[in-house]
């Protein structure tokens, strides 16, 4: 990263890349559920009585924290701090595992699909990756001079 200037973004900019990395938060989390899923040959949420709309509700939530905290990751790189939030990152990875235990509680989840389930323990872990995947790409737009990526048939006809 460069020492001089900081090249200006628009809230469009930053709006659009929360929703990118939230929806990368949502892409990981299919994925990673899904292998856990599949490796334990169990569902993350098997209890009888729970209302189909609990488990959906706390991830919407859950992903909804993560676009509020990835705003706030961006007021603070905007203002100056070229490193990462670190307070907001584990703030929000331990947001998502605390409303997933204690929404999954209050919806009535056992203490295997909330607590001690490795579906819970990968939410922050995700989140995380997220948050940082944001910080760089936020960053690398801000604090340095590169232009954007082109893929190579885009650079076919420049000098090099």
């Amino acid at each position: 990263m460069t020492d001089g200037s900081r090249r200006g973004v628009t809230r469009g900019y930053v709006a659009g890349l929360a929703l990118a990395a939230v929806i990368v938060a949502a892409a990981l989390l299919i994925a990673i559920w899904g292998l856990l899923s599949l490796a334990m040959q169990r569902e993350p949420v098997s209890s009888d009585g729970v209302p189909r709309w609990a488990s959906p509700l706390l991830l919407f939530l859950g992903l909804a924290m993560l676009a509020a905290a990835l705003w706030q990751q961006a007021l603070v790189l905007l203002r100056g701090r070229r490193g990462p939030a670190w307070g907001v990152i584990v703030a929000v990875a331990g947001g998502v595992y605390l409303l997933w235990c204690l929404g999954g509680v209050l919806a009535g989840l056992s203490v295997d699909e909330t607590w001690v389930s490795p579906f819970a323990a990968a939410l922050p872990l995700i989140w995380a990756v997220a948050s940082l995947l944001f910080w760089a790409v936020l960053a690398r737009r801000v604090y340095t001079d590169r232009p954007v990526p082109k893929w190579p048939w885009e650079r076919a006809g420049e000098d090099e």
